[in-house]
Protein backbone atom coordinates (compact mmCIF):
# COMPACT_ATOMS: atom_id res chain seq x y z
CA UNK A 1 0.00 0.00 0.00
CA UNK A 2 1.35 3.56 -0.86
CA UNK A 3 1.63 5.95 1.98
CA UNK A 4 1.61 9.61 2.44
CA UNK A 5 4.78 11.74 2.77
CA UNK A 6 5.77 11.39 6.50
CA UNK A 7 2.25 10.29 7.26
CA UNK A 8 2.15 13.06 9.84
CA UNK A 9 -1.05 14.39 8.40
CA UNK A 10 1.12 17.81 7.11
CA UNK A 11 0.54 19.31 3.61
CA UNK A 12 2.80 19.94 1.57
CA UNK A 13 4.52 23.49 1.61
CA UNK A 14 3.52 23.98 -2.65
CA UNK A 15 2.28 27.59 -2.55
CA UNK A 16 0.02 28.60 -5.91
CA UNK A 17 0.44 31.57 -7.69
CA UNK A 18 -2.48 33.47 -9.73
CA UNK A 19 -2.53 33.81 -13.82
CA UNK A 20 -4.87 35.72 -15.72
CA UNK A 21 -6.23 33.99 -18.48
CA UNK A 22 -8.99 35.38 -21.00
CA UNK A 23 -12.09 34.51 -18.65
CA UNK A 24 -10.05 35.96 -15.15
CA UNK A 25 -8.10 34.81 -12.42
CA UNK A 26 -6.72 31.23 -12.17
CA UNK A 27 -4.87 29.96 -9.08
CA UNK A 28 -1.65 27.58 -10.60
CA UNK A 29 1.11 25.39 -8.97
CA UNK A 30 4.02 25.34 -11.48
CA UNK A 31 7.17 23.25 -9.63
CA UNK A 32 9.64 21.30 -11.12
CA UNK A 33 11.92 20.71 -14.19
CA UNK A 34 11.21 17.95 -16.95
CA UNK A 35 8.79 16.48 -19.19
CA UNK A 36 5.69 18.01 -18.20
CA UNK A 37 2.57 17.16 -16.52
CA UNK A 38 -0.87 18.85 -16.39
CA UNK A 39 -2.61 17.75 -13.25
CA UNK A 40 -6.57 18.29 -13.66
CA UNK A 41 -8.86 18.05 -10.14
CA UNK A 42 -12.13 16.40 -10.75
CA UNK A 43 -15.75 17.79 -10.15
CA UNK A 44 -15.48 19.44 -6.05
CA UNK A 45 -11.63 19.46 -6.20
CA UNK A 46 -9.01 21.67 -6.20
CA UNK A 47 -5.42 21.78 -6.77
CA UNK A 48 -4.79 20.30 -3.69
CA UNK A 49 -6.48 17.00 -4.29
CA UNK A 50 -2.48 16.44 -5.81
CA UNK A 51 -0.54 18.07 -2.95
CA UNK A 52 0.60 15.26 -1.70
CA UNK A 53 1.75 14.15 -4.99
CA UNK A 54 3.30 17.04 -6.46
CA UNK A 55 6.34 16.81 -4.06
CA UNK A 56 7.22 13.17 -5.93
CA UNK A 57 6.15 13.64 -9.40
CA UNK A 58 7.86 16.98 -9.30
CA UNK A 59 11.40 15.14 -8.55
CA UNK A 60 10.98 14.10 -12.58
CA UNK A 61 8.51 16.42 -14.36
CA UNK A 62 7.64 19.85 -14.52
CA UNK A 63 4.04 19.45 -12.34
CA UNK A 64 1.62 22.08 -13.34
CA UNK A 65 -1.66 21.98 -11.06
CA UNK A 66 -4.48 24.41 -10.95
CA UNK A 67 -7.92 25.45 -9.65
CA UNK A 68 -10.81 24.94 -12.78
CA UNK A 69 -12.60 28.04 -13.03
CA UNK A 70 -15.00 28.31 -10.45
CA UNK A 71 -13.34 25.93 -8.02
CA UNK A 72 -10.59 26.86 -5.10
CA UNK A 73 -9.06 30.18 -6.03
CA UNK A 74 -9.72 30.80 -9.48
CA UNK A 75 -12.44 32.60 -11.09
CA UNK A 76 -15.69 31.69 -12.56
CA UNK A 77 -16.48 31.51 -15.93
CA UNK A 78 -19.28 34.55 -17.07
CA UNK A 79 -21.91 32.72 -19.04
CA UNK A 80 -22.13 29.43 -20.56
CA UNK A 81 -20.14 26.53 -18.97
CA UNK A 82 -19.17 23.52 -20.99
CA UNK A 83 -16.29 21.10 -21.74
CA UNK A 84 -15.52 22.70 -24.48
CA UNK A 85 -14.31 26.06 -22.78
CA UNK A 86 -12.41 24.09 -19.88
CA UNK A 87 -10.77 22.57 -22.72
CA UNK A 88 -9.71 26.03 -24.24
CA UNK A 89 -8.64 27.35 -20.48
CA UNK A 90 -6.35 24.50 -20.53
CA UNK A 91 -5.33 25.24 -24.06
CA UNK A 92 -4.72 28.96 -22.55
CA UNK A 93 -2.74 27.58 -19.42
CA UNK A 94 -0.23 26.19 -21.13
CA UNK A 95 0.12 28.96 -23.94
CA UNK A 96 0.45 30.99 -21.04
CA UNK A 97 2.95 28.69 -19.40
CA UNK A 98 5.13 28.29 -22.76
CA UNK A 99 4.38 24.02 -22.86
CA UNK A 100 4.17 23.19 -25.73
CA UNK A 101 2.89 19.26 -25.05
CA UNK A 102 2.12 17.95 -21.65
CA UNK A 103 1.08 14.64 -20.19
CA UNK A 104 -2.26 15.36 -18.98
CA UNK A 105 -3.39 13.24 -15.58
CA UNK A 106 -7.02 14.33 -14.62
CA UNK A 107 -9.25 12.64 -12.02
CA UNK A 108 -12.89 12.22 -12.33
CA UNK A 109 -14.35 15.07 -14.39
CA UNK A 110 -10.29 15.61 -15.35
CA UNK A 111 -10.06 12.73 -16.70
CA UNK A 112 -13.38 13.95 -18.86
CA UNK A 113 -11.38 16.91 -19.95
CA UNK A 114 -7.89 15.22 -20.36
CA UNK A 115 -9.61 13.16 -23.22
CA UNK A 116 -11.37 16.37 -24.46
CA UNK A 117 -8.12 17.60 -24.86
CA UNK A 118 -6.27 14.96 -26.45
CA UNK A 119 -8.46 14.57 -29.53
CA UNK A 120 -9.34 18.22 -30.03
CA UNK A 121 -5.70 19.20 -29.51
CA UNK A 122 -3.99 16.03 -29.60
CA UNK A 123 -0.43 18.05 -30.99
CA UNK A 124 -0.51 19.41 -27.08
CA UNK A 125 -1.53 16.25 -25.80
CA UNK A 126 1.74 13.74 -25.17
CA UNK A 127 -0.16 11.11 -23.47
CA UNK A 128 -3.05 11.14 -20.77
CA UNK A 129 -3.60 9.29 -17.28
CA UNK A 130 -7.14 8.61 -16.47
CA UNK A 131 -8.05 8.20 -12.92
CA UNK A 132 -11.67 6.91 -12.38
CA UNK A 133 -12.32 8.98 -15.42
CA UNK A 134 -15.59 11.02 -15.73
CA UNK A 135 -17.18 10.32 -18.91
CA UNK A 136 -19.36 7.78 -19.51
CA UNK A 137 -23.15 8.42 -18.71
CA UNK A 138 -24.46 8.11 -15.70
CA UNK A 139 -27.69 6.41 -16.23
CA UNK A 140 -28.14 3.96 -13.42
CA UNK A 141 -30.93 4.22 -11.45
CA UNK A 142 -28.23 4.87 -8.07
CA UNK A 143 -26.53 7.74 -9.82
CA UNK A 144 -29.79 9.11 -11.36
CA UNK A 145 -31.77 8.78 -7.77
CA UNK A 146 -29.07 8.78 -5.45
CA UNK A 147 -26.02 9.95 -5.90
CA UNK A 148 -26.46 12.92 -8.30
CA UNK A 149 -28.71 14.56 -6.00
CA UNK A 150 -26.65 13.66 -3.06
CA UNK A 151 -24.14 15.53 -4.75
CA UNK A 152 -26.19 18.72 -5.30
CA UNK A 153 -27.54 18.69 -1.98
CA UNK A 154 -23.83 18.45 -0.64
CA UNK A 155 -22.90 21.43 -2.68
CA UNK A 156 -25.77 23.74 -1.15
CA UNK A 157 -25.25 22.99 2.02
CA UNK A 158 -21.03 23.45 1.57
CA UNK A 159 -21.99 26.83 0.16
CA UNK A 160 -23.04 28.12 3.66
CA UNK A 161 -20.35 29.26 5.45
CA UNK A 162 -21.85 27.48 8.71
CA UNK A 163 -21.72 24.19 7.05
CA UNK A 164 -18.17 24.44 5.97
CA UNK A 165 -16.84 25.77 9.28
CA UNK A 166 -18.62 22.51 11.22
CA UNK A 167 -16.92 20.33 8.45
CA UNK A 168 -13.32 21.51 9.23
CA UNK A 169 -13.91 21.56 13.10
CA UNK A 170 -15.73 17.93 13.00
CA UNK A 171 -13.03 15.09 12.18
CA UNK A 172 -16.11 12.82 12.06
CA UNK A 173 -18.17 14.60 9.93
CA UNK A 174 -15.33 14.49 7.41
CA UNK A 175 -14.48 10.59 7.78
CA UNK A 176 -18.43 10.28 7.08
CA UNK A 177 -18.44 12.26 4.08
CA UNK A 178 -15.24 11.40 2.81
CA UNK A 179 -16.84 7.56 2.73
CA UNK A 180 -18.37 8.14 0.10
CA UNK A 181 -15.64 8.94 -1.85
CA UNK A 182 -12.42 6.86 -0.69
CA UNK A 183 -12.14 3.52 0.25
CA UNK A 184 -11.17 4.85 3.78
CA UNK A 185 -11.40 8.34 5.00
CA UNK A 186 -8.91 7.73 7.58
CA UNK A 187 -6.39 6.45 5.76
CA UNK A 188 -6.22 10.09 4.20
CA UNK A 189 -4.35 12.73 6.64
CA UNK A 190 -6.75 15.04 7.98
CA UNK A 191 -5.08 18.23 6.58
CA UNK A 192 -5.61 16.56 3.25
CA UNK A 193 -8.91 15.31 3.70
CA UNK A 194 -10.19 18.60 4.85
CA UNK A 195 -9.12 19.82 1.96
CA UNK A 196 -10.12 17.14 -0.92
CA UNK A 197 -14.10 17.86 0.64
CA UNK A 198 -13.45 21.18 1.20
CA UNK A 199 -13.99 21.66 -2.96
CA UNK A 200 -17.60 20.10 -2.77
CA UNK A 201 -18.69 23.47 -1.79
CA UNK A 202 -17.52 25.30 -5.10
CA UNK A 203 -19.83 27.62 -7.02
CA UNK A 204 -18.54 26.32 -9.96
CA UNK A 205 -19.68 22.52 -9.27
CA UNK A 206 -23.48 22.50 -10.55
CA UNK A 207 -22.35 24.11 -13.76
CA UNK A 208 -19.84 21.86 -14.14
CA UNK A 209 -22.01 18.72 -13.55
CA UNK A 210 -24.17 19.99 -15.91
CA UNK A 211 -21.82 20.72 -18.80
CA UNK A 212 -20.25 17.20 -17.82
CA UNK A 213 -23.59 15.54 -17.99
CA UNK A 214 -23.56 15.79 -21.87
CA UNK A 215 -20.78 14.20 -22.58
CA UNK A 216 -20.46 10.50 -24.01
CA UNK A 217 -16.85 8.82 -23.94
CA UNK A 218 -18.73 5.59 -25.75
CA UNK A 219 -18.70 8.31 -28.88
CA UNK A 220 -15.43 10.56 -28.04
CA UNK A 221 -13.05 8.03 -26.38
CA UNK A 222 -12.29 5.52 -29.43
CA UNK A 223 -10.93 8.52 -31.36
CA UNK A 224 -8.16 8.98 -28.99
CA UNK A 225 -4.64 8.29 -30.29
CA UNK A 226 -2.50 9.07 -27.67
CA UNK A 227 -0.74 6.61 -25.18
CA UNK A 228 -3.32 6.57 -22.09
CA UNK A 229 -3.04 4.80 -18.94
CA UNK A 230 -6.42 3.96 -17.09
CA UNK A 231 -6.17 3.64 -13.18
CA UNK A 232 -9.09 2.32 -11.11
CA UNK A 233 -10.13 1.83 -7.64
CA UNK A 234 -12.00 -1.60 -6.70
CA UNK A 235 -14.13 -0.42 -4.32
CA UNK A 236 -14.27 3.15 -6.15
CA UNK A 237 -18.08 4.24 -4.32
CA UNK A 238 -19.05 6.87 -7.08
CA UNK A 239 -17.93 5.36 -10.77
CA UNK A 240 -17.98 1.20 -10.18
CA UNK A 241 -14.74 -0.41 -11.95
CA UNK A 242 -16.65 -1.60 -14.75
CA UNK A 243 -16.89 1.84 -15.86
CA UNK A 244 -13.07 1.31 -16.25
CA UNK A 245 -13.26 -2.21 -18.18
CA UNK A 246 -15.73 -0.08 -20.31
CA UNK A 247 -12.92 2.89 -20.96
CA UNK A 248 -10.46 0.91 -21.27
CA UNK A 249 -12.29 -0.96 -24.45
CA UNK A 250 -13.04 2.18 -25.44
CA UNK A 251 -9.68 3.79 -25.98
CA UNK A 252 -7.47 1.38 -28.64
CA UNK A 253 -4.37 0.38 -27.25
CA UNK A 254 -4.67 2.06 -23.44
CA UNK A 255 -3.01 0.63 -19.95
CA UNK A 256 -5.59 -0.58 -17.53
CA UNK A 257 -5.22 -1.71 -13.84
CA UNK A 258 -7.31 -1.74 -11.28
CA UNK A 259 -5.83 -0.87 -7.74
CA UNK A 260 -7.43 -3.28 -4.51
CA UNK A 261 -8.47 -1.18 -1.09
CA UNK A 262 -9.03 2.46 -3.38
CA UNK A 263 -11.59 3.87 -3.75
CA UNK A 264 -11.96 7.25 -6.25
CA UNK A 265 -9.35 9.08 -5.51
CA UNK A 266 -6.09 6.68 -6.07
CA UNK A 267 -3.64 9.74 -6.03
CA UNK A 268 -5.08 10.70 -2.40
CA UNK A 269 -5.26 7.03 -1.60
CA UNK A 270 -2.11 5.88 -2.18
CA UNK A 271 0.23 8.43 -3.45
CA UNK A 272 3.40 7.25 -3.35
CA UNK A 273 2.21 4.48 -5.32
CA UNK A 274 0.74 6.46 -7.87
CA UNK A 275 3.58 8.40 -8.46
CA UNK A 276 5.66 6.10 -9.19
CA UNK A 277 3.37 4.07 -11.64
CA UNK A 278 2.89 7.92 -13.58
CA UNK A 279 6.50 8.22 -14.10
CA UNK A 280 7.54 4.97 -14.71
CA UNK A 281 4.52 4.85 -17.65
CA UNK A 282 6.15 8.45 -19.01
CA UNK A 283 9.71 6.88 -18.76
CA UNK A 284 8.16 3.97 -20.73
CA UNK A 285 6.96 6.32 -23.03
CA UNK A 286 9.99 7.72 -23.61
CA UNK A 287 12.38 4.70 -23.85
CA UNK A 288 9.92 3.29 -27.17
CA UNK A 289 10.09 6.33 -28.91
CA UNK A 290 13.10 6.20 -31.75
CA UNK A 291 16.19 8.40 -31.10
CA UNK A 292 16.17 11.46 -33.26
Amino acid sequence: MGTHPGRSGRASAVTPSERVLEHGRVSVVDVGSGPPLLLIHGLGGTWRNWEANIPGLARHHRVIALDLPGFGGSEPYAGEVSVARYVATLVELLDQLDVLEATIVGNSMGGLLAMETALVRPDRVTATVLVSSGGLPLTSWRHQRVLIPQARLVNRLLRRPVCRWALRRSQLARVLLGGQVFFDARSVPPELLSAALDGLGAHGFAAALDAGSDYDARVRAPGIRKPTLVVWGRQDPLLPVEMGHELHELIRGSHFEVWDRTGHCAMLEHPARFDVRVTSFIEELGSQRPAS
